[in-house]
């Protein structure tokens, strides 16, 4: 009965920001739309999932009235003119990036991401492995698993997603955006990961969409799309005996259902041994290579039974074994003011805040697997210096021009 109370208020809160805003990818419409989605699809597919009858719930209705609160009080109080919180031009806003950078990272993703798959593929061949899909995704999430070594290419992977943004946002040739299209691609074929492929697809639908280039109904067949190649994609890399079980229902119940079961049953609030040891895990990574005893809590979670097999715990996970309940409420209000902030100030197109929300647009949709931006903050930190870079070297004041349409 309260999960079904719970998913009555997510879908008015999802009607509110519609209702308000008129924009799909606003965070007033995806935060609670990504869970009134999850939770429909739940009721019309009635997997066989154990029932949600715990936290669940609650934190999920916290999370995101907690979010959006702060989220409207941002709109409110920092408006497109002259509003209470205006601030002044940043050295960023009334500028264009740089196109020698763009081109620069275009460079450097075309000679890193080739030769990170083609060092993969010949390493895989000479280990004589027989699923070289299957190998790439394994050498990319064990950390023991036997892979060649990439030297500084491995860093440079980061690159790849902001240069597409910056090729669909302010690039006019349409050979560069199909070009990093590609090079993103490849950049997906060194991981074997579905998230990369749908980071990309997330990414450009935005853009498009904010540019009046792309409805409703496309995004729908869009992703029908995208489910139908992800069934291939894991069919691709899987272990023989799953080849024949699996199918695009398995597919869609335990990657975007089985989390909210595994978080309502195997998360226990404020059960971490550190404080704050998986919010702040960033902070304990720097202690531990500066010689504290501490070790920072693994990003890779432990597999359980819903009763399918997942390691994903929604994004709730780190907040709520960390602080509990509270925890979820403060950081879902911490959450609210950051992209609140980012899509008020980006809703013009023209600056580095567009491009940040663009950036990390992926992880609100993505916000029913796991939490991304503080679990991975060097990886936030590495995106957001390769978004400034473009706007700070060499950039073009350029009034208030708009994105490229």
């Amino acid at each position: 009965m309260i999960l079904f109370a719970s998913f009555l208020v997510v879908g008015c809160m999802t009607a509110l920001g519609w209702y308000l805003m008129r924009d799909l990818f606003s965070p007033y419409v995806i935060v609670p739309g990504v869970w009134f989605a999850i939770l429909l699809l739940s009721y019309l597919t009635q997997p066989e999932f154990f029932p949600i009858i715990h936290d669940f719930p609650v934190a999920m209705v916290l999370w995101c009235g907690f979010f959006l609160i702060a989220a409207y009080l941002v709109y409110a109080l920092l408006p497109e003119e002259r509003g209470l919180l205006t601030l002044k031009p940043s050295m960023v806003e009334n500028v264009t990036p740089s196109r020698k950078v763009i081109n620069a990272y275009m460079v450097i993703s075309l000679l890193a991401m080739p030769y990170m798959l083609y060092a993969l593929v010949r390493y895989g061949i000479e280990r004589g492995e027989t699923n070289l899909f299957l190998y790439i995704r394994l050498s990319s999430v064990e950390a023991d698993f036997d892979k060649p070594e990439f030297g500084l290419a491995i860093y440079l992977i980061p690159i790849v997603p902001v240069l597409l943004i910056l090729a669909y946002g302010y690039v006019k040739e349409r050979w560069f955006r199909i070009l990093a299209v590609l090079v993103g691609i490849v950049s997906g074929l060194t991981t074997m990961s579905k998230t990369t492929f749908f980071v990309m697809v997330i990414t450009i639908l935005y853009i498009q969409y904010r540019r009046g280039k792309v409805k409703v109904g496309t995004m729908v067949a869009v992703f029908a799309l995208f489910v139908v190649f992800s069934v291939w994609f894991q069919l691709m890399r899987s272990f023989e005996d799953q080849e024949s079980s699996f199918s695009g229902a398995d597919m869609l119940s335990v990657y975007s259902l089985s989390p909210c079961v595994a978080f309502d049953y195997y998360a226990q609030p404020m059960s971490s041994q550190f404080f704050g040891e998986h919010v702040f895990r960033f902070f304990y990574a720097v202690a531990h290579a500066f010689g504290s005893d501490i070790e920072p809590a693994s990003n890779i979670l432990k597999f359980v039974g819903v009763p399918e097999l997942t390691n994903t715990y929604t994004i709730l996970y780190p907040f709520y074994i960390d602080f509990g309940l509270w925890g979820i409420a403060v950081f879902g209000a911490l959450y609210g003011l950051m992209f609140g902030f980012l899509y008020r100030r980006g809703q013009k197109r023209d600056n580095i805040y567009f491009v940040l929300y663009a950036c990390f647009l992926n992880y609100l949709v993505l916000q029913f697997v796991q939490e991304n931006f503080l679990s991975n903050l060097s990886l936030s930190l590495q995106y957001i210096a390769i978004s400034l870079l473009p706007f700070l070297v060499g950039g073009k004041a350029e009034g208030r021009k708009q994105v490229q349409t």
